[in-house]
C-alpha cells in the first residue's frame, strides 16, 4: 500500500502515474517475449530440446502482461486500489521462471558452440533485471512516486553490443505491402535491435534512429515507405516529429505507424487525429505487426497508383548535365509534396538503356507522346541527326535537341499537349584559346544555337517574341524557377481536373 504520509495525487494525475509505471513495466517484458521468439526462431532445427524452454520465457512474459493488466490497469481508481506487496510477489514468481529458464537455455547454447546466442539471451536477463529493479522501486517509493532515472533501456548494459543502425536486404515486391524502406525511431537500442531484426526477416530494408531529431534530420535526407514511431522519447518526442511530417509538403504523405507501452484510448485518439496511419502497443506481436506495416504500405501504394502520372520530357544538349540533374530532383521533389495526387515520370536519354545497333532518337519516347516538355540550352544546339532522320519535306534537323522540340511542338499544335517550358542560360561560355577547331567548333554550335531561337522564338525582323522562354545564369537560379513553375502548372492540373469531375 502507499505510505500514508504521503500527499495522494487527483484523479487525472493518478490515472497518468499509473499508466507511467504500465509502459515502465511492459517494455521490458516486451524484450523477454521478443528475444525468446527470434532465439526460438534461429534454434527450433538444430536444438530443438531448448525449445520449450524458450517457450516457457515466453509464456512467463505473457503472464507478467496480464498480472500488470490485472493489478494495475486503468480500471484501478486510487492508491488504495492497489497492493503492491501481493502485485510484486506474483511478478516476482515469473521473473524467476524467465531466469531459470534463461539459464537452461543458455548451458545448452555454450554446450554445442552456439556462443552467438549469448548476447539475446544477456538481453532478456538485463530486461528481468530492470523489472525487477522497477518494482523493488515501487515497493520502496510508493507506487505514485517512484520514477525510473531517465526511463528503461535494456541497452545501457555496457555488455550489451550496440543495436544496428542500418540492415538491409534485397527488396522485392511480391505485393503492394510487401517490401520497402522502413524508418524504426525509438531511444530504446533494444526496441530498436528488436524492431530492426523481425521487420528484416520479414522483408524490409530497415534505418534505425535512436531519437526524433535524428529521424527528422534522416527524414530530410532519404527517402521512407514508411515510419515507425516511437511515442514517448526524450528531447523531440514521437508525437512532435508526427506533427513536424504532417505538416511538412513533401513528406506528409508517408505513412506513420506509432507504437507505445501506454495504453491510453486518448492518445491513441491523437495520434490518428494528427495523421498517423496506424497505432501499435508494445509488447508488439510480430504477426500484427507485419499485418499492419503491409496494410498502411497497402494503402500508401494504391493511393500512389491512382494518382494521374505526368510523363515530363526533359531535352538538351550535353552541355548542360548539371541542370539536367536539377530538373530530377525537382521532379522528386514535388512528387513528395503532390503524392497521392499526381506523379511525374522523367524521360531522361541518360537514365534508358539505349542500344548501340540504333539511333539516339528512335530509341527515345517521342516528346509530343509526353505531357510536359522541358527544353534547356547555353552553348550549343548539338550534332545533326542521321540523313535518314528528317522532316516530311526532306530537309535535316539541326540536332537532335531540334528534332525533340520541333515533335513535342507538333504534339501541342494537334494534342494540346505537352506544355513546352524553354529555359536559356547565360553564363559565360570558356572555351581554351590555344584550341583552335574547338573554339570554331564552338562558334559554329552558339551560331546554330541561335538560328534555332530566332527560327522558333522570334519574327523574321528579329524585333520581337513569337515564343516565350525563361533566362538563368545559375544552377541554383534554374532549380528555384522550374520548382515554381511545375508547381503552378501542377496546381493548374489539379484545378482543372476537379472542374471536369464536379457535379454540375
Amino acid at each position: 500500500m502507499v505510505e500514508a504520509d504521503q500527499q495522494p495525487l487527483n484523479e487525472d494525475a493518478f490515472r497518468e502515474r499509473l499508466a507511467q509505471i504500465r509502459h515502465d513495466l511492459k517494455t521490458p517484458v516486451g524484450h523477454i517475449m521478443g528475444y525468446s521468439e527470434m532465439i526460438e526462431e534461429e534454434v527450433e532445427d538444430d536444438l530443438p530440446e531448448v525449445v520449450n524452454d524458450l517457450r516457457s520465457i515466453r509464456s512467463s512474459g505473457e503472464r507478467i502482461l496480464e498480472l500488470i493488466n490485472d493489478h494495475l490497469g486503468s480500471a484501478k481508481q486510487c492508491a488504495n486500489d492497489i497492493d503492491l506487496d501481493l502485485t510484486s510477489h506474483l511478478l516476482r514468481q515469473q521473473l524467476n521462471h524467465v531466469g531459470g529458464y534463461c539459464e537452461m537455455v543458455e548451458e545448452v547454447a555454450e554446450e554445442n558452440g552456439r556462443e552467438e546466442l549469448l548476447p539475446d539471451l544477456a538481453y532478456i536477463h538485463s530486461a528481468s533485471a530492470t523489472l525487477t529493479a522497477i518494482l523493488e522501486g515501487l515497493l520502496e517509493e510508493g507506487a505514485l512516486t517512484f520514477q525510473p532515472a531517465g526511463g528503461y533501456s535494456a541497452a545501457s548494459n555496457e555488455d550489451k553490443s550496440e543495436a544496428p543502425e542500418t540492415t538491409s536486404m534485397p527488396t522485392h515486391f511480391g505485393a503492394l505491402g510487401e517490401g520497402g524502406h522502413l524508418l524504426v525511431v525509438d531511444d530504446d537500442k533494444a526496441n530498436l535491435d528488436l524492431l530492426g531484426r523481425r521487420l528484416t526477416r520479414q522483408g524490409y530494408e530497415i534505418t534505425t534512429a535512436g531519437s526524433g531529431q535524428d529521424a527528422l534530420d534522416l527524414l530530410d535526407q532519404q527517402n521512407f515507405d514508411l515510419v515507425i514511431l516511437d511515442m514517448l522519447m526524450p528531447g523531440i518526442n514521437g508525437l512532435q516529429v508526427l506533427k513536424q511530417l504532417k505538416s511538412d509538403p513533401e513528406r506528409r504523405a508517408i505513412p506513420v505507424i506509432m507504437i507505445s507501452a501506454l495504453d491510453s484510448t486518448d492518445r491513441v485518439v491523437e495520434c490518428i487525429a494528427l495523421g498517423a496511419e496506424d497505432y501499435v502497443f508494445k509488447p508488439f506481436n510480430p504477426i500484427l505487426l507485419k499485418a499492419r506495416v503491409s496494410a498502411a504500405l497497402e494503402k500508401s501504394r494504391l493511393r500512389e497508383n491512382q494518382a494521374r502520372k505526368l510523363t515530363v520530357f526533359i531535352s538538351s544538349p550535353g552541355d548542360v548535365i548539371p541542370e539536367r540533374r536539377v530538373v530530377k530532383k525537382i521532379l522528386e521533389q514535388l512528387n513528395r509534396e503532390f503524392s497521392g495526387q499526381l506523379v511525374m515520370i522523367p524521360i531522361l536519354w541518360e537514365e534508358d538503356p539505349l542500344l548501340a545497333s540504333e539511333t539516339f532518337q528512335s530509341q527515345i519516347h517521342p516528346p509530343s507522346e509526353t505531357d510536359i516538355y522541358i527544353g534547356i540550352f547555353w552553348s550549343r544546339l548539338g550534332s545533326p541527326l542521321p540523313k535518314d532522320i528528317t522532316r516530311e519535306d526532306g530537309s535535316r534537323y539541326l540536332s537532335g535537341s531540334e528534332y525533340e522540340f520541333e515533335d513535342a511542338m507538333a504534339g501541342f499544335r494537334k494534342n494540346g499537349k505537352p506544355d513546352l517550358l524553354i529555359y536559356r542560360k547565360t553564363a559565360e561560355i570558356a572555351v581554351p584559346l590555344t584550341n583552335k577547331e574547338e573554339v570554331y567548333g564552338r562558334v559554329e554550335q552558339k551560331e546554330r544555337l541561335e538560328q534555332f531561337v530566332r527560327n522558333w522564338f522570334m519574327t523574321e525582323d528579329g524585333e520581337s517574341y513569337t515564343g516565350a522562354f525563361h533566362v538563368f545564369n545559375e544552377p541554383e537560379q534554374l532549380e528555384d524557377m522550374i520548382l515554381g513553375h511545375l508547381r503552378k502548372l501542377l496546381e493548374k492540373y489539379l484545378s482543372t481536373e476537379a472542374r471536369e469531375i464536379s457535379p454540375a
